[in-house]
């Protein structure tokens, strides 16, 4: 299981750090053939969902890290409007907490979550203030790392799987794949340029409205 080494120092950064409002999360089953294909109007930056899956034992706190090598390149940082990754907690309303750090393993943004369901899942996580808005303002570093934490009454679990990312890089050296060969599922999406335009027109058509 991967040790949270890199980040035992920096745990006391999480105050400073961006934290995200309330988001929309969904979740539907995986699928025994491992395959997945998203249902939704999201680009991904960052996609290592598929499988064949895998996972330890369900167990409570630091359920692993894995980094990540975005395609995003018009800056440092962009805002998240959705994630997704393959896991779950054992009992309803069990709390994950989801930490993005840098590339110098600076803690940037984290939110804690109760997922509504039990079991393992493919879990949709959206940022917006309202469904369809595409307003995220839970920003993540454009390369980095993901820790997922299971709260102290939590037991969860992190998939992994031998499949490498589909969109974007990331590294399988030790301390940073889980094992050389396997590193977690997850997935990191912002609005396809379609949306974000319709979203502009909106914006738009509302400010003639005002006038």
């Amino acid at each position: 299981m991967k040790a949270p080494v890199l980040f035992a120092l920096i745990v006391a950064a999480a105050a400073a750090s961006a934290q995200a409002s309330s988001p929309t999360i969904t979740w539907e089953p995986i699928p025994e053939d491992s395959s997945f294909v998203p249902r939704s109007a999201f680009s991904s930056v960052f996609s290592a969902i598929s499988g064949p899956y895998a996972a330890f034992s369900a167990a409570t706190g630091s359920l692993g890290f894995d980094d990540y090598q975005s395609t995003f390149t018009d800056g440092d940082s962009f805002a998240l409007q959705s994630m997704r990754f393959v896991g779950g907690v054992t009992s309803v309303g069990g709390i994950m907490t989801f930490d993005f750090f840098d590339t110098d393993d600076i803690l940037v943004s984290t939110t804690s979550l109760g997922l509504p369901s039990a079991g393992n899942f493919i879990w949709t996580i959206t940022f917006e203030s309202a469904p369809g808005l595409k307003d995220s303002d839970f920003f993540i570093p454009a390369s980095g790392y993901l820790q997922l934490t299971a709260g102290a009454a939590t037991t969860g679990q992190w998939f992994l799987s031998t499949s490498l990312p589909t969109v974007g890089t990331e590294s399988r050296a030790p301390g940073e794949g889980s094992l050389t060969t396997q590193s977690h599922r997850f997935e990191l999406n912002v609005p396809t340029p379609g949306a974000l335009a319709l979203l502009g027109m909106g914006g738009i058509a509302a400010l003639r409205r005002r006038r």
